[in-house]
């Protein structure tokens, strides 16, 4: 059995839609910001952390943990703190080509065995679509921005944001698919 160690809607669909068989676990893990160290670093302690405070309440089974950050130059951006910061972060991502990092980490948790991990990590670049601000504030309405990184939907339907994409396309919706199936076919 796979747990996913995420309440993030399009890693469910993205999971659903690859037919791979999962159950929810709510991570007890508190996102810390700035706890120093680089990109990869962050969305590592983040997937890890997320991973890890499942498989302690496991006997059995594979846990996967995501961290999925937008980065803007060196510039970490996370998900907008209101519908304000939203406009902010889309104003400014709009236009430009950004990267899209996200880290997974898969833990095998088995009875009496030590646990085996794989942690990896995918990196797109998104370029977004200019926008003007009537146009950023009626596409920041129809998507609800606050639960996703940098403020956007790669998966939106209807005029979307996204111009181009370079790497894995569900990596930018939350979950890089392909690398993981890959991954979990190494585990089981």
């Amino acid at each position: 059995m796979i747990y996913l160690a995420s309440s993030s809607p399009r890693r469910h669909r993205l999971l659903r839609e690859a037919g791979i068989r999962f159950k929810v676990l709510r991570p007890r893990y508190e996102e810390k910001k700035h706890g120093g160290g680089s990109v990869l670093q962050l969305t590592r302690r983040h997937a890890l952390g997320k991973a890890l405070s499942v498989a302690a309440r496991l006997r059995e089974g594979i846990v996967l943990g995501a961290d999925t950050v937008v980065l803007f130059g060196t510039q970490v951006l996370g998900k907008p703190r209101s519908m304000r910061d939203a406009g902010v972060m889309l104003s400014r991502l709009a236009g430009h080509t950004h990267r899209v990092v996200t880290t997974v980490a898969l833990l095998r948790v088995k009875k009496r065995c030590p646990v085996k991990r794989v942690v990896f990590t995918v990196t797109s670049r998104v370029r977004l679509k200019k926008m003007t601000p009537l146009v950023r504030g009626r596409y920041l309405k129809r998507i609800r921005p606050l639960d996703k990184a940098g403020a956007y939907a790669a998966q939106a339907g209807g005029p979307g944001a996204v111009e181009s994409v370079r790497g894995s396309f569900t990596n930018v919706v939350g979950l890089p698919i392909e690398k993981l199936k890959k991954h979990l076919r190494m585990l089981k």
